[in-house]
């Protein structure tokens, strides 16, 4: 369906035709274009959001993305003289209503021109068709996959490093939701640590006495089967998660396919587990930060293959990792085991010869966490901001 207001065009579609499929390339060219001629903004691969059956790969936006089993999606374009201005799709997770009893929907995937207009229309559609399905509440942006990707619009770390899985935007992008009527609910922070600087005797003394007082096992991913290790890191994770900020428990197929994908990428040493009475209490894993291999190639918009591929061949001379996962059961929480795993994968990272780590997305009410990464001289990076408005009338 076509829209115009105030010049601007609007194009809503979903993802289910041919006609679909061509505004989707639209959709996911637009970025390119928007961010051509930012350094600082790392494109992943057109195959993430679009699929590729020759590899196999489901993208984001493909009808059968499992996501879609327990969500709606809407897409929408903004045209101006034929021309994409900006771009946002919104959603209804139905898992994260019933996680959290509540008709909040979503949108994500944002992205205007520094024109108020444009942003106000697009947040106007997806508002509109967030109340046809019965939400009270937008919130956002959110972009997919849904606990994986960061939410919320960068508001600090502009010049930083570009790392994996957060994504970069333009400036003014917190400006235009301020006034399109949004309202800053939740802050997301991520720091950088240098591998190479010296083990932090506190932490260590610690972790050691933690270590000895509960008997803690430590062991490393090889140790048990690939089903045994899925299943155990669903369970601590699900748990440890369950009670932050907007968080949605993975399906079991879910976080299979997201372990699945990943071990195209893994080192698989970066993930340590720690057991109390033959227990799985907490886990932590990271990935290289293969978005350093994932730069684009000059002039050339279709070599997605090849950026694919240098990506795949590069990945063990990346020099920096990302802290992804870090989970502790509740009923763990308060014995100290997050510093235990945080020393454990910075010796393997310092043996291997990492230079880097990237410590987020940590929530701003997590302040044990937050406490910890203090403590390893880790410099504060990125900053992301995630907003909400009532669609409440009156």
């Amino acid at each position: 369906m076509i829209t115009t207001k105030n010049n601007i065009e609007i194009i809503d579609f979903s993802n289910q035709t041919k006609q679909d499929k061509k505004h989707l390339k639209q959709f996911v060219d637009f970025h390119w274009t928007h961010y051509a001629n930012d350094p600082q903004y790392v494109p992943l691969l057109d195959y993430e959001y679009l699929g590729f059956k020759l590899l196999g790969i489901h993208g984001f936006f493909e009808p059968d993305n499992i996501f879609f089993k327990h969500a709606d999606m809407r897409f929408f374009l903004a045209l101006r003289d034929g021309q994409v201005v900006g771009r946002c799709n919104a959603f209804v997770n139905f898992n994260h209503n019933k996680q959290w009893n509540d008709k909040v929907g979503f949108f994500g995937q944002f992205e205007t021109i520094d024109d108020q207009k444009v942003t106000d229309k697009l947040l106007e559609v997806a508002t509109e068709w967030l109340k046809a399905q019965g939400m009270d509440t937008i919130r956002g942006p959110q972009n997919l996959p849904v606990n994986e990707a960061t939410p919320g619009v960068m508001t600090a770390g502009f010049g930083t490093r570009p790392v994996m899985y957060y994504h970069y935007n333009k400036p003014y992008y917190c400006k235009h939701l301020e006034k399109a009527g949004f309202n800053s609910v939740k802050q997301v922070f991520s720091w950088e640590v240098s591998i190479m600087n010296p083990m932090e005797e506190k932490l260590v003394k610690i972790s050691e006495k933690v270590i000895d007082r509960y008997g803690i096992k430590i062991e490393l991913w090889k140790e048990r089967p690939l089903d045994v290790r899925k299943k155990e890191m669903l369970e601590i994770y699900n748990d440890a998660w369950n009670d932050n900020f907007g968080f949605v428990p993975f399906t079991s197929e879910e976080f299979n396919t997201i372990i699945n994908d990943m071990q195209l990428i893994m080192d698989k040493n970066l993930f340590i587990f720690l057991y109390i009475n033959d227990e799985p209490a907490a886990f932590i894993g990271g990935v290289p930060n293969v978005t350093e291999k994932l730069t684009r190639i000059r002039n050339c918009r279709n070599c997605e293959l090849l950026r694919a591929i240098r990506m795949l061949l590069g990945k063990s001379r990346t020099t920096g990792i990302r802290l992804g996962y870090l989970g502790v059961k509740k009923k763990f929480r308060k014995l100290g085991l997050a510093g235990i795993l945080m020393w454990k994968q910075k010796q393997y990272c310092q043996q291997k010869g990492y230079q880097y780590c990237d410590m987020g997305w940590v929530l701003d009410d997590n302040i044990m966490v937050i406490r910890i990464i203090e403590m390893m001289s880790a410099v504060p990076s990125k900053t992301f901001t995630i907003y909400e408005k009532s669609l409440k009338s009156g």
